[in-house]
């Protein structure tokens, strides 16, 4: 894999052609609301000379390719964003990170797969842009229509410190009275907010536990499972059909090792084939029983 720069304008372009029908229905299923989207031409961006809306709120999608990133930026300006983009609730979270995840594998070549996809809302995209490093950049406009409105988005690149983006700004941090500041509550604040600070605290850990962090295991989707005689199994060959009770618009089970985690539906992502979660299995409660010592006669 290799990091995204200016020379790679011509694919990224390409890939923004080819999957900008898809992107938008992507956008629809995140926004409950239909699009059209058209990718123009790649132009050069630099820190001095950003899009006068850039001085103001929006959405911003980080897409983490190796040591930089592209970002798709949504100015709050375009009027299509939903007022619960800035403080999402779990769902609002899910539809976001989805977002950023399907963006990434249809807006960018496929050698250039990111492998890391954050989305937040951000005060000042130019500021958030910069504090990420952003110095010249190629970006290409992406006009989005919806109804009768139209506005544009860009995807941008390189961004060489994807985390500084959706960071919050030092200055502001260091403004705010440690005397006032409230207690934290456990389990307050957005998702995406939650996550920044999980990866602020990876590094106090113990080794131990970061060292876990880094195992990997095996993710596996199941469409339908069966028992066979082994005499069925030997005269299996090509063009054998096996059949399922297991109806073709059930939903499909994700599998944590041999641990059943969450179901969700197939999709296709470009040319891929992908899985969107629609639930979570909350793992089978276990007890064991207590048994009362025995009184001495």
């Amino acid at each position: 894999m290799s990091s995204l720069n200016s020379e790679l304008s011509p694919q990224v372009l390409a890939a923004c052609q080819t999957g900008a029908a898809e992107a938008a229905d992507a956008f629809g299923r995140c926004f409950d609301d239909k699009f059209e989207l058209s990718p123009g031409e790649v132009v050069n961006l630099n820190a001095q000379d950003l899009p006068a809306d850039w001085t103001g709120p929006g959405l911003v999608l980080v897409l983490t390719v190796d040591d930089n990133a592209a970002a798709v930026v949504i100015p709050e300006a375009t009027s299509f964003l939903p007022s619960w983009y800035t403080t999402p609730d779990a769902t609002g979270v899910s539809k976001l990170a989805t977002l950023s995840q399907e963006l990434g594998m249809l807006l960018l070549p496929e050698a250039q797969m990111p492998v890391d996809f954050t989305a937040g809302h951000v005060t000042n995209i130019g500021e958030a842009l910069v504090r990420g490093g952003l110095s010249d950049a190629a970006a290409i406009p992406i006009s989005i229509k919806s109804g009768n409105t139209t506005s544009t988005a860009h995807l941008l690149w390189p961004i060489l410190y994807p985390k500084e983006v959706l960071a919050k700004p030092k200055a502001a941090e260091a403004a705010k009275p440690v005397a006032a500041s409230a207690p934290p509550v456990a389990g307050a604040g957005n998702g995406p907010q939650r996550v920044r600070e999980l990866e602020d605290a990876l590094p106090t850990l113990p080794p131990y536990i970061r060292s876990l962090l880094r195992i990997k295991v095996s993710l596996s989707v199941t469409l339908a499972q069966t028992q066979q005689p082994v005499n069925r199994i030997l005269e299996l060959g090509p063009g054998s059909i096996i059949q399922f009770d297991k109806s073709c618009e059930s939903p499909l089970t994700l599998f944590v090792g041999t641990s059943e985690v969450a179901v969700g539906e197939a999709v296709k992502v470009g040319e891929k084939f992908g899985l969107r979660i629609t639930s979570m299995v909350m793992p089978d409660e276990r007890f064991q029983p207590l048994q009362a010592k025995k009184r001495a006669g």
